[in-house]
């Protein structure tokens, strides 16, 4: 059995700094990932091939391109989770790539089947709440109103969220990987 093919496109600065040192310079990195995405859930391993920041103006921009490794890639996963750093990018530029990337997707005869924008690097957000930060992950009753907080400081991308269809939103978390095992994503969808 093969594992699920997930694509993370990310924001400038919505990676950690580990897996974003390891993808420099590559258009498309490809890495395993244990993934999990409900409480009380095993991780899964999934193929998890991560877009390079700078690449996502591009994606979709000319409806005659031909597909680019990286477009490529976004089309053919299973699920494309978008990452959206916490309070460290610019609204008002990345909105409206956020929804021509949306738009390409809703248009393309093949897509992921899942599509998930996740607010990624949450955690110095929920540092003063000490143990308690840790219920987010595990209940998926706090996530809603944690998005709300995280929707309304920015400017530009409720109003893409609104119109989207078929898009589920969450927080996701990296933790580095432990021994010979692969790295770990948690997302907690609303």
């Amino acid at each position: 059995m093969t594992a699920e093919s997930v694509c993370f496109a990310a924001l400038p600065a919505a990676l950690p700094a580990a897996l974003a040192q390891a993808s420099a310079g590559e258009d498309v990195t490809q890495r395993r990932l244990a993934l999990s995405d409900a409480s009380g859930v095993d991780a899964r391993e999934v193929d998890a091939s991560f877009l390079a920041p700078r690449l996502l103006p591009r994606l979709f921009r000319d409806p005659g391109q031909v597909a680019s490794q990286a477009q490529a890639t976004l089309l053919d996963a299973a699920r494309l989770v978008v990452l959206l750093p916490v309070g460290r990018y610019d609204d008002g530029v990345w909105a409206p790539i956020i929804e021509r990337i949306l738009s390409g997707l809703e248009a393309a005869a093949a897509r992921p089947r899942e599509i998930i924008l996740a607010w990624s690097g949450v955690e110095p957000f929920l540092a003063p709440f000490g143990r308690r930060a840790q219920e987010v992950w595990n209940d998926p009753r706090l996530v809603p109103a944690m998005l709300g907080v995280l929707e309304r400081s920015a400017r530009s991308l409720p109003a893409v969220l609104d119109r989207a269809a078929n898009v589920r939103r969450g927080l996701i978390r990296f933790e580095p990987a432990q021994d010979a095992g692969p790295a770990r994503a948690a997302l907690a969808l609303a």
